[in-house]
């Protein structure tokens, strides 16, 4: 009997000694975890939802962006055995593995429905422009059933967007959200401010610029291996290969560093990127079958960008990185359905109000009106055709010779503001206008900022993080945006 006890003893000695975790405690509202790499932290915020951060030293607090609801945190017990770590709450298990630090989430029938991957939580110290933060990563199990929603508005094609590799940044037309909804029944918010690459593709090909260009925008003929392809004398044309060891499913990520109004991507003699508009993002991927061996590829993209391409080969994961972090840290949310994984995403953010239901009709809109007169005539033209139609859109340029940006009308083109503006009311039409961020320094706004420091440095964009920007810029919006429509005389 003695010699079994100490046979115990020395096995679970031997455990422990090989354990990444090394403590835990429980504070008021969540569960504080020692690891060997650093600490991590287990905060329910409803029966339904979890959030995890991971930190190394001492956590840093920030400005709470997202949550905007204050909601009691809901009760839990701390279940604690050699091998895991339970924390028990009404709805979700956060199951902790002792041995290998893996966070697996269970619902209230026992049934785990996401993982993290092992030894897939990374923060690397790192600096950006002289700044330290970390490198944030975390992969999350995807078997090959599953199927993830979400992540904005791109223009990629993808409704399904498991594998799929992009770049979440704010692009004009494209809006990236780090969240995704999985048909197993969950919601991960990714919760970071800044870039994050989305199942990042870390295999670089060198390209090589294969033709001259000019400063002319004349088309010309290329002969390329999927067929002849106009390409502008603006752009360029760049070729290169590479390797693959194995048949599979591969993402391919084309990055052009900037936006673009081509994306052209041909592998062999296949094109399997190839769309054209003028506001296309700078990034764009796609899902390819590909055999083991060499590969040829060709990029076509305007001349002044940099295209880089890479690719990886998909597998049975999820993984984000943001490359400029504090800590790790995401949110699960578990529904499992979409209804109950929305509605608490929208408890913890804040409940938005309706809009009113002419926003929820025809918005007209194109690159751009030239006048007033123009705005209401084209309204006219869709009430003719009896073309339903609740708003018209004034983009850019209604400023006229004010300077770029700045967010008043021509007194040309746009003479009476408050005059077309009532026009279209009289037919039954709402106005929308745009506005830019980024007014002429030299105009008679913008020199007013620049003598109050409003603006980025060394930019030509505001500095909205600036209380004093955003109260004089919405008073110079009010003074000539937005009460033209009760100015009889204008209001310029």
């Amino acid at each position: 009997m003695k010699l079994i006890f100490i046979l115990l003893i020395t096995v679970l000695s031997a455990i422990c000694q090989g354990q990444v975790v090394k403590g835990y405690k429980q504070i008021t509202g969540r569960v504080i975890v020692t690891l060997t790499e650093g600490t991590l932290s287990i905060c329910p915020l409803t029966d339904d939802v979890v959030r995890i951060k991971f930190f190394k030293g001492t956590e840093e607090s920030a400005p709470e962006l997202i949550f905007t609801s204050s909601i009691p945190t809901p009760g839990f017990h701390v279940s604690n055995s050699p091998s895991k770590l339970d924390i028990i709450g009404k709805n979700i298990v956060v199951r902790l593995d002792k041995q290998n630090g893996k966070l697996s989430f269970v619902d209230h029938s026992g049934k785990t429905f996401l993982s993290e991957k092992a030894d897939t939580r990374k923060l690397v110290p790192d600096s950006v422009m002289g700044e330290p933060c970390f490198v944030a990563e975390q992969s999350f199990d995807s078997p090959n059933d599953e199927y993830l929603f979400g992540l904005g508005q791109f223009q990629d094609g993808y409704y399904n967007v498991r594998n799929v590799t992009r770049k979440l940044i704010q692009v004009n037309s494209q809006i990236s959200i780090p969240f995704i909804y999985s048909s197993r029944g969950y919601g991960i918010l990714w919760h970071q401010y800044g870039l994050t690459w989305f199942n990042p593709a870390d295999n670089s090909i060198p390209l090589t610029k294969s033709i001259a260009t000019s400063s002319q925008a004349q088309e010309v003929e290329v002969t390329t291996t999927s067929g002849t392809q106009k390409v502008s004398r603006q752009q360029s044309l760049y070729a290169g290969h590479f390797t693959i060891e194995r048949d599979g499913e591969y993402s391919m990520m084309l990055d052009l560093g900037d936006m673009d109004s081509r994306h052209l991507l041909v592998i062999d003699d296949s094109a399997c990127i190839d769309q054209s508009n003028v506001w296309l993002p700078s990034s764009v991927s796609a899902l390819v079958k590909l055999k083991a061996g060499v590969h040829n590829v060709q990029v076509v993209c305007r001349s002044s960008n940099t295209p880089k391409l890479t690719w990886k080969l998909t597998d049975d994961k999820t993984t984000f990185r943001s490359p400029n972090a504090k800590l790790l840290d995401y949110v699960v949310f578990y529904g499992p359905a979409a209804d109950s994984v929305i509605a608490s995403y929208r408890n913890l953010s804040g409940n938005v109000p309706m809009l009113p239901r002419w926003a929820y009709g025809f918005w007209q809109c194109r690159e751009r009106y030239t006048s007033g007169a123009q705005l209401v005539e084209t309204v006219k033209e869709f009430r003719k055709r009896k073309i339903p139609l609740d708003v018209i859109v004034q983009d850019w340029q209604y400023w006229g010779k004010n300077g770029w940006g700045v967010p008043q009308f021509d007194t040309t083109n746009y003479s009476n503001p408050s005059g077309f503006i009532r026009e279209l009311h009289d037919l039954n039409a709402h106005f929308n206008i745009s506005i830019w961020s980024n007014p002429d320094r030299n105009s008679a706004i913008g020199k007013e900022y620049v003598s109050k420091n409003l603006y980025m440095p060394d930019s030509k964009w505001l500095d909205y993080f600036n209380p004093l920007t955003r109260e004089s810029y919405w008073n110079t919006l009010n003074k000539n945006l937005l009460r033209c429509r009760f100015m009889v005389d204008g209001c310029n």
